[in-house]
């Protein structure tokens, strides 16, 4: 059959287009994105959107045109720093090359293509000149039990430029077959390449998901400090200009001989105190909020507003005695963990690495078969199945030289002790982690407790004391302290709900209770605390 002239033209353009940036670029995300959707509902139990490209259009760019500040709610930070945080990105980037790599051995295994050929000219002198062209198909495999397939279609045409004449073609297909008996042999030795690729890409998922939790409750915890110190500088500011008016007074008082100097300066010294503290608070607040822009991954010239009800809503929460004892916290971050549980698997994957360099310590046997199949005479696409050779045998390799081999079994043996280690390490780091966490909840609850009462004391002693000063009855420097002891509770309450807060999510980060949407960083701070269920 004659083929059309439009056709070589055709296939040109389509290996022309398969080669192209693009189309590579497409089908890599294609097959990258198959395979960390199945990955991540085998680790969550739910596919979720994932892109490793970030948004165009960004928060960071509007800040940087806006004129005015932009408010920013909690919900909308965790969106800002899911778009922005070049962390964030970073470890996106790193699960996406993870199932890349997952594909590079997939292709290992898989049907591999070749397609090519040459052409030339030779001769010598002026009596003998001929034109070669070639083409050839090439296909190759290896099976998970460790067999080798190989097969190639070679053809030629030869014509000569000085006699002419046509082209005279011959071809010859050609097949091999290798297969390990013993060194290499079976499922479990030859697939251990693509069995870690594979497990690979769990952990990566799984890393994933640990830092999403672990950054969406940073971002979080470094909010609520935010507002709780701008609730803080409102407290300070209101403290300040009370003196002040209390300076007034008094200074009225002092003028008309009604009070001492030493009132008069005691005063005026708890003014000048009340502005420091008032520079100060000014001063850390700007800080945080810079140290929580670059944590969000915007400029540090970004002008936001934090919202205040955020920490309406933790007051409005309250703050009480946690109901989960510490054995069954415990119980609950070594089930539930999913960095821990990457640990425990390696372990697994530490015992095959030895068993793979067991294997390679013993001596090589492969069976071998081969099959040429020339073409007929003069017609290079017809093959002779008549003339068919063949071969079948075995290769043979004692490898008396081991010391490469021996080096890789004895590593593999020490890295399966330290696998166990880490096993170890991980299982009393996350019970240290949940004893701190239930310490500080408990001390946040106990220092609310506290300074709840200490609140309601400070203001009857500030009511108490103005009456009396008034009256003439106490020293100004009673009422003044009266006043300093009230801004101080008023502040530690306002630290103790928030340290209850961050505790208690920290708490259920590390009992891996976190629950964030399909994408992004957004949850409900206010989920309940699991429960331990006993094993029935």
């Amino acid at each position: 059959m004659r083929l059309p002239r439009p056709f070589p033209i055709a296939c040109v353009a389509l290996i022309a287009a398969c080669s192209s940036p693009d189309y590579n670029k497409e089908s890599a995300d294609a097959q990258v994105y198959g395979i960390l959707d199945d990955a991540t509902a085998k680790v969550t139990g739910s596919k979720r959107t994932f892109q490793v490209e970030r948004p165009v259009d960004t928060l960071r760019q509007k800040l940087l045109k806006a004129h005015e500040p932009m408010p920013l709610s909690l919900a909308q930070a965790l969106d800002v720093a899911a778009e922005n945080s070049r962390d964030f990105q970073r470890q996106k980037e790193s699960l996406y090359l993870a199932a890349l790599n997952l594909t590079r051995s997939q292709h290992d295994f898989a049907w591999r293509f070749g397609l090519g050929g040459d052409g030339a000219v030779d001769g010598q002198s002026d009596t003998d000149a001929d034109a070669s062209l070639s083409d050839s198909v090439s296909a190759q495999a290896a099976g998970t039990a460790g067999t080798r397939v190989v097969a190639s279609f070679v053809n030629t045409f030869l014509r000569s430029v000085i006699h002419g004449g046509s082209f005279d073609g011959g071809s010859i297909l050609n097949l091999t077959l290798t297969q390990p008996l013993l060194r290499g042999a079976g499922r479990r030795i030859a697939r251990e390449p693509l069995t870690q690729a594979e497990r690979n890409v769990i952990y990566a998922v799984r890393d994933f998901e640990r830092f999403r939790a672990d950054f969406a409750v940073q971002v979080t915890s470094d909010y609520w400090n935010v507002v709780r110190q701008a609730a803080d500088l409102v407290n300070v500011e209101a403290n300040y200009k009370s003196l002040v008016t209390s300076r007034e007074q008094i200074e009225e008082l002092f003028n008309a001989g009604r009070r001492t100097v030493t009132d008069l300066g005691r005063a005026k010294q708890s003014e000048y105190s009340a502005d420091a503290q008032r520079v100060s608070a000014k001063n850390r607040l700007q800080a945080a909020l810079d140290r929580f822009k670059l944590t969000l991954g915007l400029p540090i010239t970004a002008r936001i507003d934090l919202d205040p009800a955020e920490l309406d809503k933790l007051t409005a929460q309250g703050v009480t005695a946690l109901a989960l004892t510490e054995d069954d916290a415990m119980q609950l971050a070594l089930q539930r963990r999913l960095d821990h549980r990457t640990t425990v698997d390696e372990v697994e994957d530490a015992g095959r690495r030895i068993l793979v360099a067991e294997d390679a310590l013993t001596m090589a046997i492969d069976f071998t078969a081969a099959l040429n199949v020339p073409s007929e005479s003069g017609k290079g696409l017809n093959l002779d199945w008549s003339k068919v050779n063949w071969s079948a045998g075995f290769e043979l390799d004692l490898a008396l030289d081991k010391l490469v081999e021996r080096n890789a079994y004895r590593s593999a043996l020490i890295s399966f002790d330290q696998a166990l280690r880490a096993r170890e390490q991980s299982e009393d780091t996350l019970g240290a982690n949940v004893r701190t966490s239930l310490r500080d909840i408990q001390s946040a609850f106990d220092s609310y407790r506290i300074q709840s009462i200490a609140v309601e004391l400070a203001s009857q002693r500030v009511e108490a004391t103005t009456d009396l000063y008034a009256a003439g009855r106490v020293e100004a420097l009673e009422k003044l302290d009266a006043q300093d002891a009230l801004l101080q509770a008023q502040l530690d309450l306002t630290a103790a709900i928030v340290d209850y807060a961050i505790a208690r999510l920290q708490l259920m980060n590390d009992l891996e209770a976190v629950a964030l949407q399909p994408s992004g960083l957004r949850f409900d701070p206010a989920l309940p605390m699991p429960q331990h269920k006993p094993a029935e």
